[in-house]
């Protein structure tokens, strides 16, 4: 199977358009490189489930 050249360089500007979109919306906090922890604002603790355990009990 032969690969157009312009099929070609489609793919490879697309997904160089979507790295360079991404890398942008990293640098302006608009994306997130990693999930931020949670702290409970009555407790200040970390919380890893949707309610915090300790104020929840």
């Amino acid at each position: 199977m032969h690969l157009d050249p312009h099929i070609a360089f489609g793919i490879v500007s697309t997904l160089g358009a979507g790295w360079l979109m991404m890398v942008a919306g990293v640098q302006k906090n608009a994306l997130e490189a990693r999930r931020r922890r949670r702290i409970c604002p009555s407790c200040g603790r970390e919380s890893h489930a949707r309610v915090c355990s300790g104020c929840a009990s």
